[in-house]
């Protein structure tokens, strides 16, 4: 995901008159890259914080240094922040429960809300998740998966064998951060702040404040 930081046109053509009529015009672009910027380095810590409040996800599975900040210059009056990350495996990322010999394996992934059994129902038949170990060392919940046979095995005849296997993944802190970032408004905080900023660096370059 990629976040773009930058005020809306109506707030640079207010502030630009107001320096223009006071003759400091020239002070503009170095002020809207502070504000900018400011707000960029605010937005990542509040983007962050927010992600980690609403989702269960690990501390190992995203850290603030996962948000990349690129900042405004004098030529590029725009930041962003940016998020990328790979899907991870639903053991990995978030809160999980390991089966026991009744329930299914189970995970929760909005703090809000409960921990689920992992369960699929298909063709007459309950797929219960649960925790394993491959042969590799890795450690992960998976789950059969229906009218898919392992190698060497068909849904008929002598060779007719178990359901092959597969991990069950998770949302990556990419798609995290994104539904934070728009369920939340975080654009029109981001914005209400670049004004706000904007709006307290004119004032230092005309005297009326730090």
């Amino acid at each position: 995901m990629k976040i773009q930081i930058a005020p809306n046109q109506a707030a640079i053509n207010a502030i630009q008159k107001r320096l223009s009529d006071l003759g400091k015009e020239e002070t503009f672009g170095n002020a809207l890259k502070k504000a900018i910027n400011e707000v960029a380095t605010a937005g990542k810590n509040l983007l962050y914080n927010e992600t980690r409040s609403e989702y269960t996800i690990k501390p190992a599975e995203f850290k603030k240094g996962d948000i990349v900040r690129k900042g405004s210059t004098a030529r590029r009056l725009i930041a962003t922040l940016s998020v990328r990350g790979e899907t991870p495996g639903i053991r990995k990322a978030y809160k999980t429960r390991k089966n026991s010999r009744r329930k299914s394996a189970g995970a929760m992934v909005i703090k809000s809300g409960a921990m689920k059994e992992l369960e699929l129902k298909a063709n007459g038949k309950s797929y219960k998740a649960f925790l394993a170990k491959m042969k590799t060392g890795h450690e992960g919940i998976f789950q059969r998966t229906p009218g898919k046979y392992m190698k060497g095995h068909s849904s008929s005849g002598k060779t007719k064998g178990r359901e092959a296997i597969k991990e069950i993944m998770a949302m990556s802190k990419a798609k995290a951060a994104e539904m934070v970032y728009e369920k939340g408004n975080l654009y029109t905080d981001l914005q209400e702040e670049i004004s706000y900023r904007l709006l307290k660096h004119m004032n230092a370059v005309i005297g009326g404040g730090k």
